[in-house]
């Protein structure tokens, strides 16, 4: 279980670069103990950061990684994989005030191609730029320029990407995106709108990238899940493989 744990933490981090290394700004690069530096310059702290990927944390490594001149003017957050692991590296993130500690399963699906459909979704393009980044803000209830990066058209077209809204009478009820690594596929930007909730959206737009990237070789699923989205992905058959520690 361990060694497939890390494969999908491996493949989440390519899934990472593939956003960044579309971005302005963006950057990313792997010590050789596994810690990551993640730049999108975007103002989310879990957008930039450093980043244990892999299964060992070296505190060598996350401290010089966290004394990068990348992060110093961006909102940024250490992000470990474990409790423990969050212990070993608390004085590191207080040095750099980063002392708000929240949690994030990661979760994992196997895929058997069977999960279906059915509902208005359809898949985006950077032809669709504007109206998925107001589709990307309604659902997360936040100010629309911060997702530029995410409906870049370079970002939407790339060949690993695929971006998908569910309508409902013309208006956009839900988002996702997903990216395809090898046989993995990551999960993200599962997004509502507050008024369009608790009405199946949600599972809808996880479906859309689910069925497609079977096709198309991936037999596993990941994703990071928020406390409203984790009941969701756990009744689609995902499970919490481990548990992440964000010091932001």
């Amino acid at each position: 279980m361990a060694d497939r744990v890390d494969v999908a933490v491996a493949a989440w981090l390519r899934a990472i670069a593939v956003c960044a290394e579309t971005l302005p700004d963006g950057f990313c690069r792997v010590g050789a103990r596994g810690t990551a530096e993640v730049v999108t310059g975007l103002p989310v702290p879990t957008l930039n950061g450093v980043i244990q990927t892999g299964p060992t944390l070296d505190t060598d490594e996350i401290a010089a990684f966290a004394d990068s001149p990348r992060l110093a003017q961006l909102p940024w957050s250490l992000q470990v994989r474990g409790a423990a692991e969050a212990d070993r590296v608390a004085s590191i993130a207080a040095r750099h005030g980063l002392e708000n500690r929240t949690t994030q399963p990661f979760m994992l699906k196997d895929l058997t191609g069977r999960d279906e459909v059915t509902g208005a979704v359809r898949r985006v393009s950077g032809a669709d730029q504007h109206l998925y980044r107001r589709a990307l803000a309604d659902g997360f209830e936040a100010p629309e320029h911060i997702f530029d990066g995410f409906s870049a058209p370079a970002l939407l077209d790339h060949p690993a990407t695929r971006a998908y809204v569910v309508e409902v009478a013309g208006e956009v009820v839900a988002t996702s995106f997903g990216v395809l690594v090898d046989d993995l596929v990551g999960v993200f930007n599962i997004a509502v709108p507050p008024e369009h909730r608790r009405r199946g959206y949600g599972r809808l737009a996880t479906a859309a990238v689910l069925r497609d990237a079977y096709p198309d070789g991936a037999h596993t699923a990941f994703l990071h899940a928020s406390a409203m989205g984790a009941p969701l992905y756990a009744s689609m058959g995902f499970h919490t493989a481990e548990t992440w520690n964000v010091l932001r």
